[in-house]
């Protein structure tokens, strides 16, 4: 009984796989390529990007840390002034700073580097927004509200820091404080 059956199954797969066109066949399925859907060709399988001439893109991994800054480190480069600052606690020390006018200051891999602001003004650095400078750029997050007064001249509020490499670095602060004030 078993051999019967597999007979019949090896027929029927031999007839479904014949060259000849279905009987409700017409000319617009003779057009389309063997093995497409709809007349549209499958796509052929992608080459790596190395194969098409392109550079390898990096595998994403974390950029380097941030490193306290001290005061005479904005004195020595003439950035006193009125403008923010992101601590990664409150009164902690000092991972980014910029001025009002936009031009700041960071460190990482034991060298201090300078970084302007894509929007300067007092308003547009209050509001965090986009730094950059050296292969790097930062965008500091923080609420359009919850201003806490850290003292008579100085408005903190709770903030993230994401810090951005040209290689594809990144390394995010959260639960950090943007102050600002003079």
């Amino acid at each position: 009984m078993i051999r019967p059956l597999a007979c019949l199954l090896a027929a029927a797969a031999v007839t479904a796989c014949s060259a000849e066109p279905p009987a409700a066949a017409d000319a617009t399925d003779a057009a389309r390529p063997v093995g497409s859907v709809g007349g549209v060709a499958p796509a052929p399988t992608p080459l790596p990007a190395v194969a098409r001439g392109l550079p390898d893109t990096p595998e994403p991994h974390e950029a380097p840390e941030l490193q306290p800054m001290v005061y005479a480190d904005f004195k020595d480069r003439d950035l006193l002034g009125s403008g923010c600052s992101f601590r990664t606690v409150p009164r902690g020390p000092v991972l980014l700073l910029v001025r009002d006018q936009g031009d700041g200051l960071v460190k990482f891999d034991k060298r201090l580097r300078r970084i302007t602001a894509a929007t300067p003004g007092r308003e547009a650095i209050q509001s965090g927004g986009i730094l950059a400078g050296d292969k790097v750029s930062f965008a500091v997050d923080r609420p359009a509200a919850n201003t806490d007064p850290a003292s008579d001249s100085t408005r903190q509020w709770p903030a993230t820091l994401t810090m951005r490499t040209a290689d594809g670095g990144e390394r995010i602060y959260r639960d950090g404080r943007w102050e600002c004030g003079s």
